[in-house]
């Protein structure tokens, strides 16, 4: 009986340090998940939002981004855009997040490849995308680059994927 209590409370223990491990330390996946949960969560407001509310969610939403970042978009009905540089970026999220009634984003079947090194990451995902409180949701498939500078992850690319409609 003294074995079988002890046995038990070994594997408890063992439980137990393994998930604080994966608390503290969590998998390159993990983090960049968050990271992406948490662009998600920058890049959406509502129509009621103030302009001070919306600027500030256009700063976080730059530091994302590297400095030599580039974003490649090609939307149906909107032509393609190329914005390279933090810069560019910048002033193209503070004149739309200013200018649009509002914005849902989420990023939908993420699937994230980490590289041997662990310092940069591919992520295929949906992003499906809700302008002003419209019932129509726009969806399109995307493609980002992740590099962990100075211990941060940070977009370096991101692009639409081309799909057969």
């Amino acid at each position: 009986m003294k074995i079988v209590v002890r046995l038990g409370l070994l594997v408890a223990v063992v439980a137990l340090g393994f998930w604080l491990w994966t608390i503290f330390f969590p998998s390159v996946e993990k983090v960049i998940q968050k990271r992406m949960i948490a662009l998600a969560d920058t890049a959406t407001f509502d129509a009621q939002a103030n302009t001070i509310n919306r600027a500030t969610k256009a700063l976080s939403f730059i530091g994302y981004f590297s400095s030599d970042a580039e974003i490649f978009v090609d939307l149906p009905g909107l032509g393609s855009h190329t914005f390279s540089g933090r810069d560019e970026i910048r002033e193209t999220a503070n004149g739309g997040f200013a200018t649009i009634p509002g914005l849902k984003t989420t990023f939908l079947d993420q699937n994230i490849r980490v590289s041997a090194d662990q310092q940069t990451a591919d992520i295929s995902c949906t992003v499906r995308v809700i302008i002003g409180g419209d019932k129509d949701s726009g969806f399109e498939e995307m493609h980002f680059q992740w590099r962990k500078k100075d211990g941060a992850w940070l977009i370096t690319r991101a692009e639409t994927v081309k799909t057969l409609k």
